[in-house]
């Protein structure tokens, strides 16, 4: 997981786990069930604070930053 500071809730989801960074709104993506951290994975940065836990609903994420609604879904 990318170092720095974390405020926002992890979110399970898919078989993932999700953290949101607070300085940037980068979020990495964990394989859950793993024995050791295996980042399956990270965004770009946003360049916004995000405090706000991330909803995932319809196969899609919904992260909340100091100033927008960002909703990221794989395309079909």
């Amino acid at each position: 997981v990318k170092e720095g500071p974390y405020y926002a809730s992890p979110v399970a989801a898919n078989g993932h786990i999700y953290f949101t960074n607070l300085a940037d709104g980068v979020v990495t993506v964990l394989k859950a069930g793993a024995k050791t951290p295996e980042v399956v994975a990270t965004n770009p940065k946003l360049g916004e604070r995000v405090s706000a836990t991330p909803a995932i609903a319809d196969d899609a994420i919904y992260i909340r930053t100091a100033a927008h609604l960002y909703a990221f879904a794989e395309g079909k």
